[in-house]
């Protein structure tokens, strides 16, 4: 009988967990302590945090006083940092686990779903922009015009760039 063979494509931990290898045990707790803290977190902020958020939030780092945060997106992201002080109060005042949270710290990770999803959503983004560069020579808008003419009279000392600028703005 012969023996079974992993795939070869299979990732490194496939291979290890085939061949009867398991994580070392610090990383094992360490990934079970994060799991737990996760699971507490978004339990905790179920009702402060849109869907979207919390399905792609996981904790990747825990200490006394620091909890850091991995989310998919820079939106994400600024959303967690500007409501920071709220999320640590709930935190801070509904768990054992937090009791001593000082800060939440929050990084960006781009995971294959986030890369998919992304893509997806730039597709339409791209053929918009060929037809945008197909019209190279569209109006200036009247904003873009106000914008111009303010840094004409008021900002630029140089006659010449001045001179450029107005003439910008009647072509």
């Amino acid at each position: 009988m012969s023996k079974k063979q992993p795939n070869r494509l299979a990732q490194l931990i496939d291979h290890q967990a085939f061949a009867g290898s398991a994580l070392p045990r610090s990383l094992a707790d360490n990934m079970r302590l994060y799991t737990q803290a996760t699971n507490e977190v978004k339990t905790l902020l179920v009702e402060c945090l849109p869907d979207e958020i919390l399905d792609a939030c996981w904790v990747v780092g825990l200490t006394t006083e620091q909890l850091t945060l991995s989310v998919s997106s820079m939106t994400a992201a600024n959303h967690i940092r500007y409501l920071q002080n709220a999320y640590l109060r709930i935190l801070t005042e509904q768990s054992i686990t937090f009791q001593q949270l000082k800060q939440i710290r929050v990084v960006v990770t781009k995971t294959p779903a986030a890369n998919a999803s992304f893509k997806e959503q730039s597709a339409p983004l791209t053929t918009s922009l060929k037809s945008y560069e197909a019209n190279d020579n569209q109006a200036l808008s009247q904003r873009t015009k106000r914008t111009i003419s303010q840094a004409a009279k008021h900002v630029t000392t140089d006659k010449n760039l001045k001179n450029a600028l107005l003439r910008l703005l009647n072509d």
